[in-house]
């Protein structure tokens, strides 16, 4: 069977249209659907080792941003570079699964509350 003519068997007999048909083409289908696999999480040869003693994680500079957070990392700060500076981040449990550079923003904030800022910056300098 084309997998077309299968996703319009099971729309029709999700909606109820289709009768007897559906239901015994249905429970010919295999049962089990197929497992998704995900790709391990990326972490840092310097994290990996840090893995073991979270102790020697307290205050470290982070370079790698592409690295996930792991649940030995919880409570502990750690300083992550940003391209520019460093930037202190507490490791809480919210933070799991996410990588360390979401944490670091790169780029600079516009304060768009006033529309004249750098008319006024021109005028502080003269």
């Amino acid at each position: 069977m084309r997998p077309t003519e299968l996703l319009r068997v099971l729309n029709k007999q999700f909606l109820g249209i289709a009768g007897d048909t559906a239901n015994a083409i249905a429970k010919n289908l295999p049962s089990s659907s197929p497992i998704v696999s995900r790709k391990p999480a990326f972490i840092d040869a310097f994290l990996h080792k840090m893995k073991k003693n979270p102790e020697l994680l307290k205050n470290k500079t982070i370079w790698s941003r592409r690295s996930t957070i792991l649940p030995e990392f919880v409570d502990s700060q750690v300083k992550i570079y940003n391209g520019k500076t460093t930037i202190r981040c507490k490791i809480t449990e919210g933070k799991v699964g996410h990588k360390f550079g979401e944490f670091a923003l790169t780029r600079k904030r516009k304060s768009r509350d006033q529309p004249n800022a750098k008319v006024k910056q021109l005028k502080k300098k003269k």
